[in-house]
């Protein structure tokens, strides 16, 4: 993150620009928000705009607190979604979950006015899980076998996230994680409703909101901002 935070730097100036005194911001999770937090409130202050937050997890919440934004419950909308990506594909289709908050980020993002996802270059492919990287499943308990049964017939290889001791990994909503292995998705969309359909699924990593804008940060310090309307 060091060498990207002259262009995380450039992103908090812009999104700051646009963020209205009053407004209501969805707070997604990961090491890029909490970044991005720590470099947009200090503008906040100096700009006497004075903003709610919904944090999407409990470290976000932390990082939130630190840097004095006032936090308020989930009412079923807010006015921006900042958010980060662990893919981003050609379509700006996004694969989230890495940290294990997919479920209420989606839940935010879906309610957002506007949303605005942050990235690194690295993070951009032509289709999601290029290079390995999996698709986070939620499931509730009671399903872990009977929804890999299903996801293995949707062609995914599923495996239970595990803590680092072995044990299975929970998220803040009490359900487990299948990281899931497909071949590169040509298409995202009919994926992340096939995944959904299956009984016991709670959400998908399969992030295909639209309009949304990304934010991609450069390693020479630059960002460009790349807009996406269905």
């Amino acid at each position: 993150m060091d060498m990207l935070a002259p262009a995380l730097k450039g992103v908090a100036r812009e999104l700051s620009k646009s963020i209205s005194s009053g407004s209501t911001i969805g707070l997604g999770s990961g090491s890029t928000v909490a970044g991005l937090m720590d470099e947009i409130a200090p503008l906040l202050v100096a700009g006497s705009k004075q903003v709610n937050g919904v944090p999407t997890s409990t470290q976000i919440e932390l990082v939130a607190r630190r840097n004095g934004i006032r936090l308020v419950p989930f009412s079923g909308a807010v006015d921006l979604c900042v958010d980060g990506a662990d893919q981003v594909d050609e379509r700006m289709n996004l694969l989230k979950g890495g940290g294990g908050a997919l479920l209420r980020e989606k839940v935010v993002m879906g309610s957002a006015k506007s949303v605005a996802i942050v990235a690194s270059a690295k993070k951009f492919v032509k289709r999601l899980c290029e290079k390995g990287v999996r698709v986070p499943v939620e499931v509730v308990p009671i399903a872990r076998e009977s929804s890999k049964a299903r996801i293995s017939l949707l062609g995914g290889v599923p495996e239970e996230r595990l803590l680092p001791k072995g044990y299975p990994y929970f998220t803040e909503n009490g359900n487990m994680i299948l990281d899931t292995m497909f071949e590169p998705l040509d298409d995202p969309v009919a994926m992340e409703s096939k995944l959904k359909a299956v009984p016991g699924v709670a959400e998908v990593g399969i992030f295909t909101f639209k309009p949304l804008t990304v934010y991609r940060l450069n390693d020479d310090g630059t960002f460009d901002v790349l807009k996406w309307r269905d």
